[in-house]
C-alpha cells in the first residue's frame, strides 16, 4: 500500500445521499424503509460538539487540566418530499402514525345546489370512514371542496356541511388534516440514518431520542425545488427511556466496519 503525506490509505469515502428513517424510540432496532424512511433527503448532516471547562495555573495562564462538561449532538438534513407525515414531522406533531390515504372514487350522480344538502352518492364508498376528511375536485383546476365525513350508509356518504353543486366524475380523495402552529408536545422519537460509501459498505447511525425542532417551510416557487430544513434535537436518554440500557450514557452510536 502506498503511503506519504496526503495518500488515500482506505476507500471509506462518504457520499451525500443517505436513507433517514424515523420512529417510535420503541422501535428504535426495527425502523425500516418500507414504513419509516422520510423519502428524498439531501446533505444529512450529524455533528457533536463537545465542550470543556479548562483549569488554568500561574500568571501565563497555562491550561494544566480539563473536563468534559457537554457534548451535545445534532443532525440536519433537507428533506424534499412534502408528504403528509414530514409536514407533520416539520411542525412538531406526533407523525408516527400518518400515513398516505389511497382510497379514491368518484361522484356517482349530480348533487343539487341546494342548503340543506350534505349526502354525498358515490360509486363506491370502500376504504372511506367516518371521521375521514375528504377532499373534492370539482373541476381540473384548483377549485376544491373540504369536508368531514359523519356517516355512510351504503355508497352515500353525509358531511358535515351542505355541499355545492358537483358534476358526474368529481374525484373525492380522502386526506390528512394537518394542524399548523399546534402547541402539542411532540413526542420523543428516535431516527435510523443509513448510508453507504463509496466503496459499498454501509455505514448505519441510531439516535434513540429526539425531537424535531426545525422544519415547516412551503414556499411555492417554479423556479426550483423547494425543500424542508429539518433540524433534530438530540437527547440523553435517563433510566426509564427505551434502549438506556444499550445506549448508556451516548446520544447516538454509529456502525461501521
Amino acid at each position: 500500500m502506498a503511503t506519504g503525506a496526503g495518500l488515500a490509505i482506505t476507500n471509506d469515502f462518504l457520499l451525500s445521499t443517505a436513507s433517514v428513517m424515523i420512529g417510535a424510540p420503541e422501535d428504535l432496532f426495527d425502523l425500516n424503509p418500507a414504513e419509516h424512511a422520510i423519502g428524498l433527503v439531501k446533505n444529512v448532516t450529524l455533528s457533536a460538539e463537545p465542550s470543556y471547562t479548562e483549569l488554568q495555573q500561574g500568571v501565563k495562564g497555562s491550561t494544566v487540566f480539563s473536563v468534559l462538561t457537554a457534548n451535545p449532538v445534532k443532525a440536519s438534513m433537507e428533506v424534499f418530499e412534502y408528504t403528509a407525515k414530514n409536514l407533520s414531522y416539520a411542525l412538531g406533531l406526533d407523525a408516527t402514525g400518518v400515513a398516505p390515504f389511497t382510497a379514491e372514487t368518484t361522484v356517482g350522480t349530480i348533487v343539487a345546489a341546494s342548503p340543506a344538502v350534505s349526502v354525498l352518492p358515490v360509486v363506491s364508498a370502500t376504504g372511506f370512514l367516518a371521521g375521514n376528511t375528504i377532499l373534492i375536485q370539482r373541476d381540473g383546476g384548483d377549485d376544491f371542496v373540504i369536508r368531514k365525513i359523519v356517516s355512510i350508509a351504503s355508497n352515500n356518504i353525509t358531511v358535515d356541511a351542505p355541499l355545492p353543486s358537483l358534476a358526474v366524475g368529481a374525484k373525492v380523495s380522502k386526506v390528512n388534516a394537518v394542524d399548523i402552529g399546534s402547541k402539542a408536545d411532540q413526542p420523543f422519537l428516535a431516527a435510523k440514518i443509513a448510508g453507504k460509501l463509496a466503496n459499498g459498505e454501509p455505514i448505519v447511525i441510531l439516535i434513540p431520542k429526539l425531537r424535531i425542532t426545525k422544519g415547516f417551510n412551503m414556499a411555492f416557487t417554479s423556479d426550483n425545488y423547494g425543500n424542508m430544513p429539518f433540524e433534530f434535537t438530540v437527547y440523553d436518554l435517563v433510566s426509564t427511556d427505551a434502549n438506556f440500557a444499550y445506549f448508556g450514557g451516548a446520544q447516538a452510536r454509529l456502525f461501521h466496519k
